[in-house]
This record gives C-alpha cells, sequence and structure tokens, in this order.
C-alpha cells in the first residue's frame, strides 16, 4: 500500500462476508479505509466515495442495478457490472464471487480495470483477495499521477508553445499531441498524414522537412527550424526535434518536439538588423560604461578616428581629444549625459595620427530597468569636409556670382536660395526674384522634372553626380549642360540642400554631332574608293604571277583598310552612344557565339566552361566585344589550335577567360588596348579590335585583363612556363571582368559607373598585363603574332 488513505468499497449481502473481508483488508494495511454501504444504497455510496477499488462478494453473481442481493439470471450478471462501472468509471473492480462464473470471467476479460477472483480459490486469510486489492490501488494511483503529469504536460506545453508528435514507419501514420493541433491551427479530429503535415509548412521549406523525417526513418536524428503556415495563414517560425524510435534493433518511427519559436526568431532578426545596421553604418559608433570606457566600437569609428578596436576598447574617450574644446564643452556634456538626457553637438576630436576633424557628435544615455545611468551610446557623423566645403563655398560666393557658369544653391525642396548672374541670365528672371522658384518656372517641364529626379537622388544618397540635360528656355532656346551636383550640408553636419554648377556644352554637342556626320562620310567615301581598288584588284590577278601578288596585296591592303574603317565606326558609335546597362546570362550569350564561331571554324577545338548561369550588368555591346576576343583566339591559335572559355565568379565580378594557344600579344598592343599609352605611328591597327573591347568592358563597369608567358618562356601565375595543365602551349589569357547585377539600376548608377571608371587602375590589378588579341581576318605567322 501507499501512504495515502485509500479507499475500498465492499459490496456483500452477507454480513459476515463483509466483516471477514473488511478485516483482511484493514489487518493488511492500515492505511485501507473499507466502506460497506446497504443494500439499497450501494450506488449512491460508490458514486460519492471515490473509490479506488470496488469488491462485489456475491455468491454466484454481480449485484443487480439497485441491489447486492444475489441474483442468477447470467445476462444480469453481466448487466450488474456495467451498472457498478457506470458508477464509478474510474476506479477499479473485483468480482470476488463464491464460486467460479465462466460468463462472468469472460464478462471481466473486456475491461481492462475488472479482475476476475472467485473466493473458492482464496486462502482463508484472503491473501489473494488483498494482494489484488493493493495492485489494483497502486494502479489506479499510477493512473491518478499520470494523469495529473499528463495535465501538468498540457499546461506547461500551452505555455511554453510545445507540442509533441509521432510518426509510425510502418503505415506512415501521424500522431500530434493537443499543442501541436492548436499550433497548426486545426480541430483535434484532423487526422494527418505525413504529406499533409509536410503540406503546412512553406514551400521553400517542405524538402528541408521531408528529408528530415525520412533521415530520421533511417535512423538520423533532426533538431530543425522551419516556417509554418497555419490553417489561418498566418506564418509562424517552429522548431521540429525528431528522434527515431528503435525497438529489436529496427526503426519503427520518430518521436519528436514541435516548439513555435517565431518570438525568439523575431528577436534574433532583430539583433541581427540592429547589429547588421550598426557595423554598415557610416557613422562613428562606440558604446561604454558609465565611467566612460569603451566597451564597443564599429567599423566606421576605426575608419574614421584611425583606432582599431584593440586599440580603443577598455579606454575612453579622451583618447579622441583635439584640445580645441573648452572645458565647460566637457562639463556640459557629462552633466547632461549623466542626467539621462541626450547631448548632441558638433565637436573638432583628433585622429590617432593627430589631425583634426569636425564632428557632429550625438549621446544618449543607456538606462537599465531601475532607471540608473549604465553607460553610453555615441554616435559621431564625421562633417569635416562638409565644414570645408561650408567655409570655401563662404569664400568663394563673390567669385561664383561673376563666373560665366551656371551656379545655383537649392533647399531640400528644390527651390533656389542663391543663384550667380549666369543662371538668372539663362532663365530671364532677375536674381532676386529667382529665389524660392525653382526650375519649372523658366524651363520646359521634361528638362524640369529631370533635373528634379537628379536633386532627389543626391539627397537620398548624399553623393555627387554629373548628368546631362537640354533644358529649352523661353528667351535662349535649348541648350546643353553638363551639371555637377553636390549634398550641402548645414552646420549641424545635416543635408539641407543640393549645390549644382552647370557647364554649357551645346558647341560641343554641335561638334560632336559634326564628328558624326564626318565620320559617315569618311566611311562612305573610304568604301566607295576601296570597293573600286578591290574591283582593279580582282581583274589584275587574272594576269602575270607578279601582277597577281600586286593584285593580291592590293586587295588584301583594301580589305584591311575597310576592316579598319569598319572598326572605327564601332568605337565612334561605342564612345558617342548612349548604351544602357541590363541584365546579361553570360553563359547562354557564350553557347550563342560559340557556336556561330564553330560553324565558321570547324578545325578548330573551342571548349566552354560556364558551371552555373551567371549574370553580369553590362552594355549590349559586351556581345559584340566577347565575339571580337574568341574570334581573335581562333585566328591566332596556330598549330594544334584550341581555345577554351572559362567562367567564374571573384567576388562581385563574373570574369570570362579565353585562352588560346597561339604567340603572346606585344606589351604595347596591351597598353594601347588599356588605355594606358597614346597610340603613336608603331601601333598597328590590327588593335583597334581590342580597343573597341576595352571601351565596351569599361562603359560596362568592369575591365579588359591581359596575361601571357613572357618571351623567356618564365610564364605568369596564371600559365607557368606558357603550358597549360594538359600541357598544350598557352599563348594568350585575355580576361573580361564585368560586374554582378547590384539591384539598384537606374540612370545614376550607369552615369556614375561609365565615367568614374580608371583603366589605369584596373591594368594595374592586372595579372601581370595579360596578353589580349584582336581579330584579323588572315592568320599572320608567329613572328608578327597580333602586331600586323
Amino acid at each position: 500500500m501507499t501512504g495515502r488513505s485509500a479507499a475500498v468499497v465492499v459490496l456483500a449481502a452477507d454480513t459476515e462476508l463483509e466483516s471477514s473481508i473488511r478485516a483482511a483488508l484493514e489487518s493488511a494495511a492500515s492505511d485501507v479505509r473499507v466502506i460497506t454501504p446497504s443494500p439499497t444504497e450501494w450506488r449512491g455510496t460508490v458514486s460519492a466515495s471515490a473509490a479506488d477499488c470496488i469488491v462485489w462478494a456475491g455468491e454466484t453473481a454481480a449485484p443487480a442495478p439497485d441491489s447486492v442481493s444475489d441474483a442468477t439470471d447470467t445476462a444480469g450478471d453481466t448487466a450488474s457490472v456495467e451498472a457498478v462501472r457506470d458508477a464509478a468509471p474510474h476506479s477499479a473492480l473485483i468480482l470476488y464471487p463464491g464460486t467460479a462464473d465462466p460468463e462472468l470471467a469472460r464478462s471481466s476479460t473486456d475491461r481492462g480495470s475488472v479482475r476476475y477472483l472467485p473466493r473458492s480459490i482464496d486462502t482463508d486469510e484472503r491473501s489473494l483477495l488483498v494482494d489484488a486489492v493493493e495492485t489494483a490501488i497502486e494502479a489506479t494511483e499510477r493512473e491518478q499521477l499520470l494523469e495529473e503529469r499528463c495535465s501538468l504536460l498540457a499546461q506547461t506545453s500551452a505555455l511554453a508553445d510545445v507540442g509533441g508528435w509521432k510518426v509510425d514507419a510502418g503505415r506512415r501514420e501521424v500522431e500530434w499531441t493537443a499543442e501541436t493541433y492548436r499550433l497548426h491551427g486545426v480541430d483535434e479530429s484532423f487526422e494527418p498524414t505525413v504529406d499533409e503535415s509536410i503540406g503546412f509548412y512553406l514551400p521553400a521549406d517542405r524538402g528541408a522537412v521531408r528529408d528530415d523525417i525520412e533521415n530520421a526513418l533511417d535512423g538520423e536524428p533532426f533538431d530543425s527550424t522551419y516556417r509554418l503556415r497555419r490553417a489561418d495563414g498566418e506564418v509562424r517560425w517552429v522548431r521540429s526535434r525528431g528522434e527515431p524510435t528503435v525497438e529489436d534493433g529496427d526503426v519503427t518511427g520518430v518521436i519528436g518536439s514541435f516548439q513555435d519559436v517565431t518570438p525568439r526568431k523575431h528577436r534574433e532578426e532583430e539583433t541581427r538588423r540592429f547589429k547588421r545596421a550598426v557595423e554598415a553604418a557610416g557613422h562613428a559608433i562606440f558604446i561604454t560604461k558609465r565611467n566612460g570606457e569603451i566597451t564597443y566600437v564599429n567599423p566606421a569609428f576605426e575608419s574614421i578616428t584611425g583606432y582599431d578596436a584593440a586599440e580603443a576598447v577598455g579606454r575612453d574617450p579622451s583618447i579622441l581629444k583635439s584640445g580645441e574644446m573648452d572645458p565647460e564643452y566637457y562639463t556640459n556634456l557629462w552633466s547632461t549625459v549623466l542626467g539621462g538626457e541626450v547631448w548632441s553637438q558638433p565637436i573638432v576630436n583628433a585622429r590617432k595620427s593627430g589631425e583634426h576633424y569636425h564632428a557632429s557628435e550625438t549621446i544618449a544615455p543607456i538606462v537599465g530597468d531601475d532607471g540608473a545611468v549604465e553607460g553610453f551610446v555615441a554616435i559621431q557623423t564625421d562633417v569635416t569636409e562638409q565644414v570645408h566645403t561650408k567655409e570655401q563655398l563662404e569664400t568663394f560666393r563673390e567669385i561664383v556670382h561673376r563666373l560665366e557658369d551656371p551656379i545655383m544653391l537649392q533647399g531640400r525642396d528644390g527651390t533656389f536660395d542663391v543663384v550667380n548672374d549666369a543662371v538668372a541670365e539663362y532663365a530671364g528672371i532677375p536674381k532676386d526674384q529667382l529665389i524660392g522658384l525653382d526650375e519649372r518656372a523658366f524651363m520646359n517641364d521634361t528638362a524640369a522634372q529631370e533635373i528634379q529626379r537628379r536633386k532627389s537622388h543626391v539627397l537620398e544618397r548624399e553623393q555627387t553626380i554629373t548628368y546631362e540635360v537640354d533644358p529649352v528656355f523661353p528667351t535662349k532656346g535649348k541648350h546643353s549642360f553638363v551639371t555637377t551636383r553636390y549634398p550641402h550640408y548645414d552646420e549641424d553636419g545635416s543635408v539641407d540642400g543640393t549645390v549644382a554648377i552647370c557647364r554649357d556644352i551645346t558647341e560641343q554637342a554641335e561638334r560632336e554631332h559634326q564628328l558624326h556626320v564626318l565620320d559617315r562620310v569618311l566611311r562612305h567615301n573610304l568604301y566607295n574608293k576601296m570597293n573600286l581598288i578591290l574591283g582593279h584588284a580582282e581583274i589584275l590577278e587574272s594576269g602575270t604571277n607578279t601582277t597577281q601578288r600586286s593584285a593580291r596585296k592590293i586587295r588584301e591592303t583594301g580589305e584591311e583598310l575597310v576592316s579598319l574603317a569598319d572598326k572605327e565606326r564601332r568605337i565612334v558609335d561605342l564612345l558617342t552612344g548612349g548604351s544602357v546597362r541590363q541584365r546579361v546570362e553570360v553563359c547562354a550569350l557564350l553557347e550563342e557565339i560559340v557556336t556561330e564561331r564553330r560553324e565558321a571554324h570547324p578545325d578548330h577545338d573551342i571548349s566552354v566552361d560556364c558551371p552555373e548561369p551567371f549574370e553580369v550588368q553590362a552594355i549590349p555591346e559586351i556581345r559584340e566585344a566577347i565575339s571580337e576576343l574568341i574570334e581573335n583566339a581562333i585566328i591566332h591559335a596556330e598549330e594544334s589550335p584550341r581555345v577554351s572559355v572559362a567562367v567564374a565568379r571573384e567576388g562581385e565580378r563574373i570574369v570570362v577567360t579565353i585562352t588560346d594557344t597561339g604567340p603572346g600579344i606585344p606589351e604595347m598592343e596591351r597598353k594601347a588596348a588599356q588605355g594606358v599609352t597614346d597610340i603613336t605611328q608603331l601601333f598597328h591597327g590590327s588593335g583597334l579590335g581590342l580597343q573597341f573591347v576595352y571601351h565596351a568592358a569599361k562603359r560596362s563597369g568592369g575591365s579588359l585583363r591581359f596575361a601571357s608567358p613572357a618571351p623567356d618562356g618564365s610564364g605568369t601565375s596564371a600559365a607557368k612556363n606558357g603550358v597549360g595543365t594538359d600541357g598544350d602551349a598557352i599563348g594568350a589569357i585575355v580576361e573580361l571582368h564585368l560586374p554582378v547585377p547590384d539591384g539598384t539600376g537606374g540612370d545614376e548608377a550607369t552615369d556614375a559607373a561609365v565615367s568614374d571608371a580608371d583603366p589605369t587602375a584596373e591594368a594595374a590589378d592586372s595579372r601581370s598585363n595579360r596578353a589580349d588579341a584582336t581579330a584579323s581576318s588572315a592568320k599572320p605567322s608567329s613572328e608578327t603574332r597580333r602586331n600586323d
């Protein structure tokens, strides 16, 4: 027996038997409370007693529905068992008839909490009955304890948002706990299959869920986090853990927990976003204890001050003192922040190098739960350039008014704050009347809207931009301007407007137009003359051998001149055109180009290695540039002609590498192609093809780079001793570096990329100034490799 008092109800019509059973039970255990109701009140007593065990002790049968009198009807015996069970469904029942009763025995086997024990097999001390009662009481206690624990588990699971689940390996059936049903937002009548369970997860996570379950069925536990879409459409983050269940060495299923971790994921994401924001901020951010000891600095702090984290952490902000601030400044600062207020004032600090810099500084107290100041977070914006710019603007204000180029200062709303005489002259409105107006007051709407868009870009990104615009003025007509627009900062370091300097390039634009006209005329006449030469050359070729050689030379020269004219046209079109960058799928483009080249050169081995569908941001002419490089490699591949094209990603660039087995490229050709030297009389026309590739790459925001085996065979890092990994000689390696799409798009990005590209920087960064190639109409000898 256990330590608590157990209630046992004895139902017996025979008072002597009743007393005997009572005595046996009470002598066996003092913690048993025996209840013997009257024959007519057994039902009420059983219902009210909360009995742990009921002992029916009749002669041959169970009690009738409302009496403990003996009954002889077998059907009535079975019904009586039901009556007792109905009166106390949660109590254990021991049938203790005087003699064996097979029907009653069969009835007891259908009910797990009913035990059949005839008195005829018991001892005089009723030891079997005592054991049965003790066993029944212990089972009841265990069930009660289990119910209590289950109830506690259900409550704590609900509080912790934790549910349970089970998968049967053989039947592939799924069982959920009540909390798991609640987390899915479905009624407990829903009987999910494995596929239906997986269907609750977002499509991107379903594969991982299925893999985890399958792996667990193979014996591997898992602990994963997924996104679950509840029945009501709400998406929640859940953590699911699974453990294989094993019997006799075989996995019979998987049992696991299921927890809603959405709040935790949101906190983690918020923390990650905050950390990324702090780390990526262009402002210096540092955190200190209450006594001023620095505990954290971000990368911008290191960049602005010159102190790295290891040097700054553990010290106080006095390392930044420049000596230019009065002691009163620091007294007011500490008084403010220790009082729980935010300090925001400009300051002059000193970098590690000793150089002074201007900063806009904000310091905020970090307050604990008790309201006490625990530390501080400081944010500094380096406004040195802005301060100097403002000083320069003040210094040159009078000079600006005298310049012929229109110069203006405009507020955040785009209206004029300051204009010089040139603005008033183009606008046809006096300067004092222009203040408070914007460009819409004196130019066409299209140009005014474009200028407004550019101003918004400068204000939003705090970046200087250069752009062209063609406004139409009421008194001066259409003019073309190149405008450089800068952000303008107030004394606190905040952007309060823009400054624009405009250069009238109307005459330059007209000259460019004339250049196009001249180019067309030149090419027209050149083509006509060359066609005439070629026609006569064909006639001469039918004569003597000498005449044929001369005629052939005339024809070849003519073809070269026509090719030069075509290359010149392509470069002029590229330099003066307005190509816009767009997304280009590199592998598909290469397959298209190489297919064309294979058809044109069936005897050449051309291979392409593009392991994944790379995308770049490039102008449409990049197709022609890549085709130029591949054709050039094919033409100069010489013996055992092999050309390979490989694509790989290096950081934020996609690199297209073209390798052939021909001779290298002369240094002058390489430098001229990269724009790092002037074209001299020694530069041959074949280099125009590479010039086109160079400009196409540059206008795409990329670069053209070269590597070739040196004349002494020492090679480069890319091609040791001029031999590839498969043993074939490498003649030239040309790399085309192109930017991956950054998602920003827009004309500003294109303008900046095209105007800011530095060919000398790209060339200096190239791998040993790798050699390039051009497409010539006839294959030269190795002695004149790409120098004809």
